[in-house]
């Protein structure tokens, strides 16, 4: 077995566009390891101004992931505490939805527990035909903490959520698609060809304003209009002097494409 392929996360870059896939395949348990590799990639990502956009999806055929490796959830909450293993996970899942880059979560298949949570993450969700979405930590007696209430109650509506938690269900692409938990369904043959265009559409938007909006968007949004106004303006104060806006305007005027830099 060839380094790459130990690899908890597997990494391929093309262009402006960077693809994350877990790699525990055929199931992509989101064990300890795979969450520190993946929280260690993100940041670098975080920090790479070359890198516009991120896809993150499973590796193999059957599953995004099923969450928590339920193999080592006894013995790591044992070792390290339940309070130090959900704050792992809570922290990665905050980092992604953060970043001042857009990711785009690419779903096929299995996509339960903590796969759910860790896509609910992510700014932009596709699914393919066949996935299986859900929350059903309560055929287990526990909830799921690592904020699946909370992000999907945001995501769906209060509702679908108790509707979809409570009663463990797993629905299907077109019923995620329909109650707005996921943006876009495909067949899965074009699943990662289909999340990879959207992710370089994305990457060729204007950088410092991208960030602006994801900013005023996932925090603001989460603050009280007042607040939310003001970051949503600092965001507009950023970009006001940026050579990306003279860009767009000249491109604009001269009926061409812009080419956006980040500066």
């Amino acid at each position: 077995m060839s380094a790459a392929a130990k690899d908890p996360v597997l990494v391929e870059r093309s262009g402006a566009v960077t693809t994350l896939r877990l790699n525990d395949p055929p199931h992509n348990p989101l064990g300890m390891a795979l969450i520190d590799r993946l929280e260690e990639v993100v940041s670098q990502l975080a920090d790479d101004a070359s890198v516009r956009a991120i896809v993150i999806t499973g590796a193999g055929e059957r599953s995004f992931s099923v969450g928590a490796d339920i193999r080592e959830f006894g013995k790591a909450a044992s070792e390290v505490g339940i309070q130090a293993f959900i704050q792992q996970r809570l922290r990665l899942i905050a980092r992604i939805e953060q970043l001042a880059k857009p990711v785009v979560c690419a779903i096929r298949g299995a996509c339960v527990g903590g796969g759910l949570e860790l896509a609910l993450g992510c700014h932009f969700r596709i699914a393919a035909r066949g996935a299986r979405i859900g929350l059903p930590e309560i055929e287990l007696g526990i909830i799921p903490a690592w904020g699946g209430t909370q992000r999907l109650t945001r995501a769906v509506g209060r509702a679908h959520a108790l509707d979809i938690i409570l009663r463990a269900k797993k629905i299907t692409a077109d019923e995620a698609l329909r109650i707005g938990l996921v943006h876009e369904i495909c067949q899965p043959d074009d699943l990662l060809e289909h999340a990879q265009d959207l992710a370089r559409e994305l990457a060729e938007k204007a950088p410092i304003a991208v960030a602006g909006i994801l900013e005023a968007v996932i925090r603001g949004g989460a603050l009280p209009l007042e607040e939310g106004l003001e970051i949503e303006y600092q965001a507009m104060e950023r970009v006001s002097s940026t050579k990306d806006l003279r860009e767009g305007i000249v491109a604009f005027f001269e009926k061409r494409k812009p080419v956006f830099r980040g500066e």
